[in-house]
Formats: structure tokens, sequence, C-alpha cells
């Protein structure tokens, strides 16, 4: 039997973040377990947006701590990097959610985000291929772009190994073992670990993981297709990441003359995660194109390269679980990201490890914890449920 002072189950964007930052602060033997390899899951099949405009305090400093490690990659990890493009961000609101962006842009700024509420004319300036119907105004953030997740997450990896950090990669977590209140390891396809401290960060497979420990989740699955186009060679190109709150498009250049867009649909949410290799609904391309032909019509006859299926691990208040699981000595909870986790995981990594090995973190994520749902302790969301929160 293994033996370890942590074990990090998931190899994904926090799984790895997690990891990293225990092995770098000495955290003696920390082992990352994953069925698969690095980003196999729900973390490779992101939209990789990076973006700070948040309704609460709390989730603004997360996302511009994680920002900073970003834009600072090769001094605060060492190995590879994120691959980030600047390229701005615009989320475009209706007139009924003015005064909540205002409200947003205004609390971002008062925590140093680079941020501003724009007029539709405005908006045309940033970004021309925009149609304006409907659209008020937005938050702007200049240094909004995009990341490639799965560089972070190799990048993350590489400099934990170089710090002692053991992958345990291609070898599914089968369950967390437990004496009454205490975890005592995990057992997995090729053997049991044991150690004192877990952290499941497992992703949409985690609230499984700790449900026979008593540990029971309020978290909920909702799939999220994900189109992936090319411009034709006559078309003009898309500068901006730009998010219609009204509409429900998401979308954003990626390199050369490929683009992503991403239509919110109304999905029921689910108990367990939905099967994201089932076959794709024909008339998914349709929606995406009459939303495109509304919003950004150079794009709406983009060729079609095809579609990436993600989840949403939802939890009420569309905010994660961070944070010791109640009644269960040495089980750390790291799930229910809710669509924000690239733009949090660096800093979680920190704070999570941190919270660990008894130090103070940098950022207090107390209102975090799972235990906020029972005592109705829920995060504000300014524009109503949903990832933008």
């Amino acid at each position: 039997m293994e033996t370890a002072d942590a074990v990090v189950i998931g190899a994904g964007i926090f799984g790895t973040s997690i990891a990293f930052q225990l092995a770098k602060r000495g955290a003696g033997r920390v082992v990352l377990v994953d069925r698969s390899g690095p980003a196999s899951g729900n973390s490779g099949r992101t939209f990789g947006q990076v973006r700070r405009h948040y309704s609460n305090e709390l989730t603004i400093r997360l996302a511009n701590r994680g920002f900073e490690v970003l834009r600072d990659w090769s001094e605060e990890v060492g190995v590879g990097d994120p691959g980030y493009v600047r390229l701005g961000y615009l989320l475009m609101v209706p007139s009924g959610s003015v005064e909540a962006c205002m409200g947003n842009v205004e609390l971002g700024r008062s925590l140093g985000v680079d941020t501003t509420f724009v007029t539709p004319e405005e908006i045309a300036g940033i970004e021309p291929l925009v149609v304006l119907d409907g659209v008020a105004g937005a938050s702007y953030e200049p240094d909004g772009g995009f990341v490639d997740v799965t560089k972070m997450i190799l990048s993350w990896l590489a400099a934990g190994i170089g710090r002692g950090l053991s992958p345990m990669l291609g070898s599914a977590v089968t369950a967390i073992d437990a004496d009454g209140d205490r975890v005592l390891g995990v057992r997995t396809e090729h053997g049991a670990i044991r150690s004192p401290i877990v952290v499941d960060a497992a992703g949409v497979w985690g609230p499984a993981l700790v449900e026979p420990l008593g540990v029971r989740l309020p978290i909920s699955f909702i799939r999220l297709r994900m189109a992936r186009l090319r411009q034709l060679a006559s078309g003009p190109l898309l500068r901006t990441a730009v998010t219609n709150a009204a509409g429900g498009l998401v979308m954003r250049p990626d390199r050369g003359p490929l683009a992503l867009a991403a239509v919110y649909e109304d999905e029921v949410p689910s108990a367990q995660p939905p099967d994201l290799d089932r076959a794709d609904d024909p008339a998914f391309e349709g929606l995406v194109r009459r939303a495109l032909a509304q919003r950004v019509p150079a794009y709406a006859d983009a060729a079609w390269e095809g579609t990436v299926s993600g989840i949403y691990d939802a939890t009420p208040d569309w905010h994660p679980i961070i944070g010791w699981a109640p009644g269960m000595e040495g089980l750390y909870l790291a799930l229910g990201w809710s669509g924000h986790g690239l733009k949090l995981a660096p800093a979680v990594g920190e704070v999570v490890a941190d919270e660990i090995l008894g130090r103070e973190p940098l950022i207090d994520v107390s209102a975090l914890r799972a235990e906020r749902f029972e005592e109705g302790r829920l995060m504000r969301l300014a524009y109503g449920p949903g990832a933008r929160a």
C-alpha cells in the first residue's frame, strides 16, 4: 500500500493547480490521481475565456489573482505558458440590466480591474461586427481574452513534478476510504493510497465520490455545446470576445480564421453528468446560425468545423464549493465550478494549498463553504441564475 501526505483527485484545471501549489509549498509527498490523463475530462472542453466581471468581491478577487498568474506565468509557475491572448471582453446588456452591469463595473474598478461601462456607440468602435439592436450598453475589459487550458494544465503538472509531485494517471479512484468521520485515503484501480488529506477536485465526477461518505452536495449538471467556426476567406474577423446577455450568444475569436460560439440552450439540469459523446442534434447548427445572424451576421455563413460539448456543474447560486467537507475530517472539496473555473483556478490552487497546510490564504473563501446552502448564505447574482454571475 502506498502512502502520501496528500492525494488530489482529478488532473483537470483545479486538480493540477492545487497539486502544483501543494508541491511548491513543500507539503510532502503529493499524489495526483486521474482515471485518464491531464485535461482529459471537462477541463479539456472549456471555452477558454478570461474575464473578471463578477457580482461579488470574493469572485473578483479570485479572478484578479488568477489574471496576475496568467500575466506573470514565467515568474509564478516557471514552466511553459498559458497561451494567453489579449483581445478584450464585452458583456452586452439590455436596458433592464444596465444598473446591474454598471454596479459590477464599479465594484470591479474599486478592486483594481481595468473595466468601464460603454455605450452602444462606444461598443461599435470596439467591435464593429456586432449588431446593437436591443443593446443598451456593456462592460468592457481590455485585458479580457482567452487561454489554452491544456497548456496551463501541462505546465502546472511539469512544474509540480519538478518539485516532487507524483502523478498517478490512468488509475481511476474507485472510493475514498474513511474511518468514521476521518479520511484514510483512496482506493484506485491499481491499489490503495493511505493519506490524511484527500482533495476532491474530480469535476463533474466529484460529487458521486463523496456521497458514500454521507457528503451530499447540491450540484446539478447542464450540457453546454460550443460551435467551432472558420470564417470565409472574404469575411471580416471578429477581434473581441463578446457575450450577449439578452440573447445568450457567447463568442470569441480563436487563432487565425477560427472562432468559438456558444448559445445557451434550455437544457434541463440533471442529477447525473450527461453523456458528452452522444450524437449531436442537427438542430444545434441552426440555433447557432440564427443567433449569429441576429448579433454577428458577418459569421452567419462561416464554415461549420464541428462542436465541442462540455458540462456546467452548477450549484444553486452558480458559485463553486471550496472548503473542508462538513463532518469528514481531512476531506477537502473543490467542486461545482458553475462555468467560472478557468478564471479562478490559479488563485484557488494557492488558497486550497494554504488552507490544507494551516496557513492563512491570501483570499478568504469561507463564503464558498458547502454549508452556505443550508445556512441560506447564497452568493449574489446580479443577472439572475447563470454562468455570468
